[in-house]
């Protein structure tokens, strides 16, 4: 039994999938953490959830990327 290279079509869907969750992260992590500057102090103490929203954001970037890996996995078998 050989085994033949992935197609052309195959290696392109993993490539856009591993960009698309990696720009997801990205723009989730770097939002969070211009919110958290002095230029957006206003919004970083908008009340969410009995919280403010920029602690609210930093709390959620390792269940984020989490979630990210559990897709990536699921989506790269």
């Amino acid at each position: 039994m050989s085994n033949s290279p992935p197609s052309s079509n195959a290696m392109r869907h993993k490539l856009v999938l591993n960009f698309g969750l990696f720009l997801l992260f990205f723009v989730f992590y770097l939002g969070a953490a211009v919110i958290q500057t002095p230029t957006f102090k206003h919004v970083a103490e908008l009340p969410v959830l009995g919280m403010p929203l920029g602690m609210l954001l930093s709390l959620l970037v390792f269940p984020v990327s989490w979630l990210i890996m559990i897709v990536w996995f699921w989506r790269s078998k």
